[in-house]
């Protein structure tokens, strides 16, 4: 039965990519949105760019409606950015929870995740690597502009 369990845990993996943002006016800098589709925290471990480890990479959340994509996330002060290791990937709320939240305005949940990708190379392939449930993953993200 265990071997079962992490059979199935290994073929689905949790962390999926939603969307990645460009920015014209630094060709080196990517947002990718993140989220958890499984029922437990996972923890991130590291973030490769080219095959080769990120200059600089930050995790941010969004307390707010507002999707860790786009422009205008150091604007909002309910968008905050930190360390890899500072935080878990919590699950993605179920659906009519999130909409309870998005009418209740409620700002002390975090309802959005992404990495923010800096550095001096133009950035093609992200590998985010994490571990869930003590078994380690890797995403492999398209981060080019087609």
């Amino acid at each position: 039965m265990l071997c079962g369990c992490f059979i199935y845990l290994k073929s689905n993996p949790p962390l999926s990519s939603k969307g990645v943002s460009f920015y014209a006016d630094y060709e080196t800098k990517r947002v990718v949105e993140i989220e958890n589709n499984g029922f437990a925290n996972l923890k991130l471990k590291d973030v490769l760019v080219n095959g080769f480890k990120a200059e600089k990479v930050e995790l941010g959340v969004s307390r707010s409606n507002h999707m860790i994509a786009g422009g205008g996330l150091d604007e909002d002060r309910y968008i905050t950015f930190h360390k890899l290791s500072e935080l878990e990937i919590q699950p993605v709320l179920p659906l009519d929870e999130q909409r309870k939240l998005y009418q209740k305005g409620d700002k002390k949940i975090i309802k959005h995740y992404g990495l923010r990708v800096f550095g001096n190379e133009v950035p093609k392939t992200l590998n985010i690597k994490y571990t869930y449930l003590g078994i380690p993953y890797s995403l492999e993200v398209d981060v080019t502009e087609s």
